[in-house]
């Protein structure tokens, strides 16, 4: 079944038919009276856009990530990674394998890419595919996933890594709301794409883990040597971790940050983080700067199984410098 939101619907006849909203919404109702309420909302408005001759199913023109709508099969699109969550492996009772999630982007906006197929995550894994890397991508699939839309890739999809004479822009000045914005009070385990506004209010002494300098994976150690298990033995790389209290005035919640978004965090690099170990006194003195900051931290939500207790791990970070912004994080 299509998942297409009734906003959406009604947004395309809007935009397709050039008709106003009250309309639309009057067609609707007459819709629903005619057949004794026997069909949703959804289902009054697609039979009022297919009247209209709207294809609430099938984009207009070029197809951009605004136009993705959940239900979309035989997806086409060109957009350029934003960001590279990285790669994990599952198992089920039906199946097993790896999937890797990245963050791409195009002039209209964002939107998470879920990638399935083994041949297509070893793009990933051998450095094919990178941060601002242009992707033409054919055969991709669109779904659902905590409200946000999320474009995947089967063993049908194809990626073409920066085509010749393709160019994309990414617009993230209006990609400030590609999360879910939550209180902290609210929160619930295991969710994805949550995101945060508040205040960090204790910093915890950095910590550091050996990583595979090529995709991130924490290395583990053998005979001597640290190997990766995507690829094998490596020149293992220290990988930062910053623990700290984020509070936005409902609750306080224990938060974690690696790499680069421990990085922003202290506004230092790896090697300076490190060389901290050495000074205490400096340390204390990162502390007094930062505690107080302000920003939006977006990430998972997690539970500590040790502590009975919810934790936050960032995947990205949004500091909030206008008035205005940080109104728009603010939940009443």
């Amino acid at each position: 079944m299509f998942s297409v939101s009734y906003e959406n619907i009604i947004k395309r006849i809007k935009d397709e038919a050039s008709i106003s909203e009250e309309e639309i919404e009057s067609k609707i109702k007459e819709k629903l009276a005619k057949l004794s309420d026997l069909i949703t909302k959804e289902g009054a408005a697609f039979i009022v856009a297919h009247e209209l001759g709207v294809k609430v199913l099938q984009p207009v023109g070029k197809l951009t990530i605004d136009k993705l709508i959940p239900g979309m099969n035989s997806v086409n699109l060109l957009c350029k990674v934003v960001k590279i969550y990285g790669i994990r492996e599952f198992k089920t009772e039906k199946r097993e394998g790896k999937v890797s999630n990245l963050l791409v982007g195009d002039e209209s906006g964002l939107t998470r890419l879920v990638i399935w197929d083994t041949n297509l995550i070893k793009l990933i894994e051998d450095n094919k595919i990178k941060e601002d890397s242009i992707l033409k991508i054919k055969n991709g699939y669109v779904k659902e996933n905590n409200n946000l839309k999320e474009l995947h890739l089967g063993n049908r999809s194809q990626i073409i890594i920066d085509p010749e004479n393709e160019k994309v822009e990414v617009n993230l000045i209006n990609n400030i709301q590609d999360f879910t914005k939550k209180q902290i009070k609210d929160l619930e385990e295991n969710t994805t794409n949550i995101g945060l506004f508040g205040t960090i209010t204790n910093l915890f002494e950095p910590r550091f883990y050996e990583a595979c300098p090529d995709c991130n994976k924490k290395a583990r150690l053998y005979d001597g040597k640290f190997n990766c298990d995507v690829h094998g033995p490596i020149t293992e790389k220290l990988v930062p971790i910053i623990n700290f209290f984020f509070d936005d005035g409902t609750d306080s919640i224990r938060t974690v940050a690696f790499r680069e978004n421990a990085e922003k965090i202290l506004g230092l690099s790896s090697d300076q983080i490190y060389e901290l170990r050495q000074f205490p006194e400096k340390i204390e003195d990162l502390k007094n700067k930062i505690l107080g900051r302000q920003l939006t931290i977006i990430g998972k939500v997690t539970k500590n199984e040790m502590f009975d207790r919810k934790e936050f791990t960032v995947q990205r970070i949004q500091e909030l410098n206008k008035q205005n912004e940080v109104e728009e994080m603010r939940i009443s």
